[in-house]
């Protein structure tokens, strides 16, 4: 009797003594993320934890036991997915809750991609104060409760048994409804069925959407032209003891009867390795689908359209040079014949025809090769040093007249078109000619790598650009300067941004006015 009253006062002086505060653990490499969920979040209830990068978060992770942790995807170095990954394969954090809050990864994928790395939730900036802090105060019970479980259940072990099986089932039914309290908060779709069809558990959106409260007819549920896959994921899970599955399908609303896509997620409950029911939750992704079919078709409508005018524009620039080559070849004809007749006005007439044709015909070749380029499907190893030779030999008077040092080291293969490459370098280096100062020229080639691409540069000391036309320079037709001070059509550099993006990559310049050019561009690497 003795034992049994000081077992009763040990426990009621545990059960009195003040609880730990609980852990959150904010996780954002900017600092006005972090000082905006510390404002939300900041209060007497749990200690705040901050981490400016991931490596500091699986660090604190390693000596403190967090209730939640709030983890923004877009880091440097380690990224929020990855810390997620790492956090799950720590014993300590294994199990703790993560709720991702990102500003700009909304698309499908990476909502999938947090889930499949274990978060509970995925929350988008700017969010709600109100809400956010509610989710994290459900989790931050949950943690309490379990902690009180496990305080409580060190204290039934002095008591009998009936006593400990009564606070146990008082406790699971309270951490049952924070789990049904969590499930109605979440948007998403969730209910659990037994192995024989039954529903086990339904959260409001699922009763809300579907109706269904004690047993699925998916017949009714599920698109006619949906009803197959999704029965056959259903028995493939079954038959060989997948751990999860998903699809996406159309689900029925019993409010107005349409059929919204859903992501559906089947995760088997398994007890005493037996299955025992199902874990089904069902996202709504209908808008996304919506505007992926809508992307698409205005893709496949942009492309369309952009091949019809470079067909016209090879027609049409293909269909002119006849027609110039006549007028020219009959101006040469006019001023041999008459050239002892003509005055110095006549002359002078004749040479701007001669030259607006000849302006003209370099105009329509260069219209030509700008819509020619990309038509060649197959890209082979190329030498960039081969490249520049056949370059310097193909502009060697050009390279001679302006007196150029054209310097260049050790430059890799690329897998690209040979020709296209030749016109690319070739383009570039006449710009570099062509745009040169009073000073001796001198143009160097370099390039470097990065994991994926290769970074060519091509820098000269010449006139240079403002920096406000480093964009318009690669815009076709465009000129910076009079057909009088330099000749050219402005297709240049046109021509040269739509081979590199043929290959996969981009163009840039750096340049200021007398301090020469640097023009960059990127291939991808040979895989």
């Amino acid at each position: 009797m003795a034992e049994q009253i000081a077992a009763e006062n040990f426990s009621e002086a545990a059960l009195q003594a003040p609880p730990l505060k609980a852990n959150v653990l904010v996780v954002d490499d900017r600092p006005e993320g972090l000082l905006a969920l510390e404002a939300v979040l900041s209060c007497e209830r749990y200690n705040l934890f901050k981490a400016s990068s991931g490596h500091e978060a699986l660090s604190l992770a390693l000596f403190n036991d967090f209730s939640v942790i709030l983890l923004d995807v877009q880091m440097p170095e380690l990224d929020g997915f990855e810390t997620a990954r790492l956090l799950r394969e720590s014993k300590r954090a294994h199990d703790t809750p993560i709720i991702f809050v990102t500003a700009i990864h909304k698309e499908l994928r990476h909502i999938n991609q947090g889930y499949e790395n274990g978060a509970v939730d995925y929350i988008f900036k700017p969010f709600d104060p109100f809400i956010l802090k509610t989710k994290v105060n459900i989790f931050v019970d949950l943690f309490e409760k379990n902690l009180q479980i496990k305080k409580q259940a060190a204290l039934l072990r002095q008591i009998e048994l009936q006593e400990k099986e009564r606070q146990l089932a008082e406790l699971r039914i309270e951490s049952d409804r924070n789990y049904a309290h969590l499930a109605d908060a979440i948007p998403h779709k969730i209910v659990k069925v037994r192995s024989g069809g039954e529903i086990k558990y339904f959260n409001q959106q699922w009763l809300e959407y579907t109706g269904f409260k004690s047993e699925i007819n998916w017949e009714h549920i599920v698109y006619p032209k949906d009803r197959r896959r999704f029965l056959a994921l259903w028995l493939r899970m079954g038959r060989y003891h997948l751990h999860t599955g998903e699809l996406e399908i159309r689900l029925r609303s019993i409010q107005d009867g349409i059929y919204r896509w859903h992501l559906v997620r089947l995760v088997p409950e398994i007890k005493d390795n037996q299955y025992i029911g199902w874990i089904i939750s069902c996202t709504d992704i209908d808008n996304l689908k919506r505007a992926e079919e809508s992307f698409k078709a205005l893709s496949e409508e942009l492309n369309r359209s952009n091949k019809e005018l470079e067909e016209y524009a090879y027609i049409a620039s293909h269909d002119l040079k006849e027609p110039l080559h006549v007028v020219s070849s009959f101006v040469f004809l006019l001023e041999k014949r008459l050239q002892a007749k003509l005055d110095e006005h006549e002359k002078q007439y004749l040479k701007f025809i001669k030259d607006g044709v000849g302006q003209a015909q370099r105009l329509i070749r260069d219209l030509l090769e700008y819509s020619c380029i990309g038509k060649e499907k197959v890209y082979e190893q190329v030498n960039i040093e081969s490249v520049i030779s056949e370059v310097l030999v193909s502009i060697n008077n050009l390279v001679a007249d302006s007196n150029a040092a054209i310097k260049y080291g050790s430059l890799p293969c690329v897998k690209a078109s040979y020709l296209e490459m030749v016109q690319l370098f070739q383009n570039l280096l006449v710009n570099a000619i062509k745009y040169r100062s009073q000073r001796p020229l001198e143009i160097n080639i370099n390039s470097k790598s990065d994991s994926e691409m290769w970074i060519f540069s091509i820098r000269d000391n010449g006139i240079g650009i403002d920096p406000q036309f480093k964009e318009r320079i690669f815009d076709m037709f465009q000129r910076l300067h009079a057909k009088t001070e330099y000749s050219g059509t402005g297709i240049g550099l046109a021509i040269c941004k739509k081979i590199v993006e043929k290959h996969g990559g981009k163009i840039w310049i750096d340049s200021a006015p007398g301090m020469g050019s640097t023009f960059y561009f990127t291939i991808k690497k040979m895989t």
